[in-house]
């Protein structure tokens, strides 16, 4: 009772230190909840572009995009995490303003490229953000805290959207114009907010060279073009729920649009409600084997499906089930730790083009993988799944050997991650 209650009352001082930041991060989510599960569904019931040609322009979007990842790490090293967040979320209205008016290939096109650009730069400033906002605190702590309010926000608007969806797919453009206005509104919150001093005067670790930090030395260590791998490999479970998961289940499996929120919004849920102690729970081990043993987790969802045939009714729903349970354990385990890495591991002179090399490498990963959405649709479906499977096994090799050479502070979450 009485950690529980010291618990507790940690979590309403973090509250309160960060209600506004908290405030933003709710609104903002809410509105991606909306609309995250549906990113591709939305246009295969909107428009009368085959499935391929939507994957199609969805990859091409995503690689054009990239740039935007390496562009918002060099804005994050000059200008500060701040200015970056408030760029993304922006963008992000205005590339789902478009989704309102999308129907031909071009502006399906615009809009995926607008929303993906958002998310490149999203990723680049978040971690930074969060470390920013750590101020010299536990990393780990922190981002468990926002991860947690992020998933409950997340499956907030996921239950919305399927209760929205239950009604009919007219509400498919109510859910969109909600996040153009949650994002807009984040903006604004964000714009409101002051950094913390690390972000203004960001020191090299103990034992650091004060002259050294460049690009050059960053490219040259193995461990960072490890990591780069690995994030690269691992990219693709940012997409598999609300993509290829999603379109098995309601172009494959025959079942409602609903299932894409649903299954996210059991996911978000989990999250939610453990983050925070799963950050406790995982103290004295190594980053590494965490990372990894979350993308091991995600590879066990396709993993069935490469022998399974079409379900549907129980059996359909208990298996969406089963893979929001699975997705949320490995974004749990894995999450803080991986974001702990990439803000701690580069020298802080070029955290914000690191963490803009690593999230673009993981976006490369994210665009590439819809391109297997068209095997879906042949005789050997079940490639899509052994591909995803060898994917995720790949990134949990490289994430552990990246890790592995890393100094000491960097391998191992230290008690400090946990204290609440």
């Amino acid at each position: 009772m009485f950690f529980a209650s010291a618990r507790l009352r940690a979590a309403r001082s973090a509250l309160s230190e960060h209600r506004f930041v908290t405030f933003a991060v709710l609104i903002d989510t809410v509105g991606a909840g909306l609309t995250l599960p549906l990113t591709i569904v939305y246009f295969t019931l909107t428009t009368d572009l085959p499935l391929a040609v939507i994957g199609l322009l969805s990859t091409a979007a995503s690689l054009v995009a990239l740039p935007i990842g390496l562009l918002g790490g060099v804005v994050t090293d000059r200008l500060g995490a701040k200015v970056s967040m408030i760029v993304n979320n922006l963008m992000s209205a205005a590339g789902f303003a478009v989704y309102l008016i999308a129907h031909d290939p071009v502006l399906v096109f615009v809009a995926i490229f607008l929303a993906n650009a958002s998310e490149r730069l999203y990723w680049t400033s978040w971690t930074a953000y969060v470390h920013d906002l750590a101020d010299g605190r536990p990393f780990e702590r922190w981002f468990a805290f926002l991860e947690a309010i992020k998933a409950a926000a997340l499956g907030s608007g996921a239950i919305l959207a399927a209760v929205t969806l239950a009604q009919g797919q007219d509400g498919l453009r109510w859910l969109i114009l909600a996040n153009v206005v949650t994002s807009v509104a984040a903006a604004i919150v964000f714009a409101t907010q002051r950094p913390g001093e690390r972000a203004r005067h960001p020191q090299p670790p103990r034992g650091a060279d004060e002259s050294s930090g460049t690009i050059r030395e960053f490219f040259a260590d193995r461990s960072m073009r490890l990591i780069t791998l690995g994030q690269f490999l691992i990219g693709p479970a940012m997409v598999l729920p609300n993509v290829a998961l999603s379109v098995l289940f309601v172009q494959h499996w025959h079942m409602p649009p609903a299932v894409a929120p649903v299954q996210f919004a059991i996911a978000t849920a989990l999250c939610a409600v453990f983050q925070t102690s799963v950050t406790r729970w995982v103290v004295g081990l190594r980053r590494g084997t965490l990372v990894a043993v979350g993308a091991l987790l995600t590879a066990l969802t396709a993993l069935p499906l490469i022998v399974l045939p079409p379900l549907d009714g129980a059996a359909a729903w208990s298996y969406v089930a089963v893979v929001g349970v699975l997705l949320a354990a490995a974004d749990m385990i894995a999450l803080p730790a991986a974001n702990a890495v990439m803000a701690e591991a580069p020298h802080p002179r070029v955290r914000g083009r690191a963490i803009g090399v690593f999230q673009t490498a993981s976006s490369i990963g994210m665009a590439l993988f819809p391109l297997g959405l068209g095997l879906l649709d042949t005789d050997v479906p079940w490639l899509l799944w052994v591909m995803t499977v060898l994917v995720f096994a790949g990134a949990a090799w490289s994430w552990r050997a990246a890790v592995s050479g890393l100094p000491a502070r960097v391998q191992i979450a230290s008690p400090g991650d946990a204290d609440s």
